[in-house]
């Protein structure tokens, strides 16, 4: 059943495991997210290829994107104080504004090496003589295990000659080289009128926005001013990937770039939404098909203080072990969700609970209502939850005045076993 999300302007439908994203436009007519990267701005130039980081040869491990000319570029970042060098040298780039050539480096974080930041410039030296590009107008991102040093004198001499290979339609070849742990690509892209906006993501675990292992290439032909550009995006991402969790843990390599290349004079409020929705359909895809995830989890909670008091608590609960254990088993087991808003934590905005405020209800089923558990049918809403490939979890605190959504996905044995062995 289609859903508004955070507003009437944004639209959510879920079918058996893949969202349908829809945006209602400032003229009244709607247009829908497509899963595909049908919708790039005129110009992209991509490769991907093998240079010696994966052992396994047939892997592309790297990839690179040029821009038709220098684009306005807006970028949000980890917050983990382990950043990788190559978060420093792009945010030193990003500040500046103009952006032409992103590279992404797979299979190496380059994070905690001896030689980091020299790998990073050496291979921004290269590209930049490869591809005819500033070292200044370069993104690098690296993604994989840390610790281990890059390989990078294998790295760099596969440069030279590579830009003969760039090519129009290698963008879906991008978006699968940046992968790690991931099931499959993440690509998401719409056209608003004259205005596209498309991108792609990965990111499977490690993830917990204050950013997420999680990196998003955004691409639009809009034309922006650099300050403009950067409002949108924080507004998008702190609605969207940051109200997404897949196990607690902040990324050393998060990145969400958007570049706009300035090809088409953009409705604001057309494309605001239109980025919001592109931010809303990758980041629900990477909870949903997170490491070990069987199912998405959306919480929603709504209170009386403010919008960031209802996400502080959303989140709480979309972090449980317990919850995310829980729904793994099809175990509607609400007392857990009692524990979980009652948590004593860093910063809550509330110094107790009353239970006779509180409201709980699963899968659309009020399980306790402000004091009273009420009677339901826990077998057959176990099976319910069992069969869904979206599970939602809705609490009201006091009065449901603000309202804030979060997501994530259960745990099952699968995230530990892949996370037991990762390097070994």
């Amino acid at each position: 059943m289609r859903r508004p999300w955070a507003d009437q302007d944004v639209f959510v439908e879920e079918n058996g495991g893949e969202d349908t994203i829809t945006v209602r436009l400032p003229n009244g007519s709607e247009s829908a997210v497509r899963p595909t990267l049908e919708h790039l701005p005129e110009g992209l130039l991509g490769l991907a290829r093998h240079v010696g980081v994966a052992a396994d040869p047939t892997i592309t491990d790297f990839s690179v994107v040029r821009l038709p000319k220098s684009a306005t570029t807006a970028a949000v970042y980890t917050r983990n104080l382990c950043v990788s060098p190559a978060i420093v040298f792009d945010r030193e780039n990003t500040n500046r504004g103009l952006i032409q050539l992103v590279c992404v480096i797979s299979k190496n974080a380059c994070v905690f090496t001896p030689t980091g930041r020299q790998d990073i410039e050496r291979i921004a030296g290269a590209l930049a003589q490869e591809f005819d590009v500033r070292t200044a107008e370069i993104l690098i991102s690296c993604t994989g295990v840390i610790g281990r040093p890059l390989p990078v004198e294998r790295i760099v001499s596969k440069i030279p000659g590579i830009r003969a290979g760039l090519a129009e339609g290698a963008m879906d070849a991008v978006s699968n080289a940046i992968l790690t742990t991931d099931k499959r690509p993440k690509c998401a892209s719409i056209r608003v009128g004259d205005v596209v906006v498309g991108g792609y993501a990965k990111g499977a675990g490690m993830i917990e926005p204050n950013m997420a292992t999680m990196l998003v290439y955004l691409y639009t032909n809009a034309t922006i001013e650099k300050a403009d550009l950067d409002r949108s995006l924080k507004h998008a991402v702190d609605r969207t990937f940051n109200a997404m969790s897949v196990d607690t843990d902040t990324s050393t390599s998060d990145t969400v770039a958007l570049m706009a290349t300035g090809a088409v004079i953009a409705d604001r409020a057309a494309f605001d939404l239109a980025l919001t929705a592109i931010c809303l359909k990758l980041s629900r895809s990477v909870a949903r098909e997170a490491e070990g995830a069987t199912k998405l989890v959306e919480v929603s909670v709504s209170l009386a203080t403010s919008p960031s008091d209802a996400m502080f608590f959303a989140k709480k609960i979309v972090n449980s072990p317990l919850i995310k254990t829980a729904i793994h088993g099809a175990d509607p087991n609400w007392g857990r969700i009692v524990m979980a808003i009652g948590k004593p934590s860093p910063g809550s905005p509330l110094l107790a609970i009353d239970p006779a405020d509180v409201v709980i209800a699963i899968q659309g089923r009020t399980l306790y209502d402000r004091g009273k558990r009420i009677d339901a049918d826990l077998s057959e809403l176990s099976q319910r939850i069992k069969a869904a490939s979206e599970v939602r979890i809705q609490v009201t605190i006091g009065s449901a005045v603000h309202t804030a959504t979060a997501w994530g996905c259960d745990l099952s044995a699968e995230y530990v076993h892949e996370n037991a062995h990762y390097t070994t």
